[in-house]
């Protein structure tokens, strides 16, 4: 087999050229890198996390978020407070600012979500979606 017929390595081209877009199209201008701004969509639907819990559900490392989270605070798009539960830790949530700058970057998102099911056509998007949705759920669980 050559490395182009493995389905690890389609997923991470694709993956490469389709951040590239978003990159170009989407991230230009806010000085915010791409995952940073994937942050701001975590907690845009989750409504606050801790960095850890976070880094675990976007499959990414603790370092990254907190570096992330950090510069997210300083940019004023998140704000940190106390963990109720666990005085120890730290919860992390949007500010206005950052509510108003990643609905701003969603708009274009899905739009671009859009130009890629109407390509693949809507049936092939769903077959597509849901081929990926199992296969993160079944090898994103620690130990498979």
């Amino acid at each position: 087999m050559r490395n182009e017929d493995f389905l690890s390595y389609k997923v991470s081209v694709l993956s490469r050229i389709l951040d590239r877009g978003v990159d170009k199209k989407l991230v230009s201008g806010l000085n915010l890198p791409l995952t940073s701004l994937r942050i701001l969509g975590h907690l845009h639907a989750h409504g606050e996390g801790r960095v850890l819990a976070i880094a675990r559900s976007m499959h990414l490392l603790g370092s990254q978020v907190s570096q992330s989270m950090m510069d997210l605070v300083e940019y004023g798009h998140v704000a940190k407070k106390p963990d109720p539960t666990d005085k120890r830790g730290t919860l992390f949530r949007l500010t206005p600012k950052g509510r108003r700058l990643y609905e701003g970057v969603l708009d274009k998102a899905q739009a671009k979500q859009e130009a890629v099911a109407t390509l693949i056509g809507p049936a092939n998007y769903t077959i597509v979606s849901e081929a990926l949705d199992a296969l993160i759920a079944h090898y994103g669980t620690p130990g498979t």
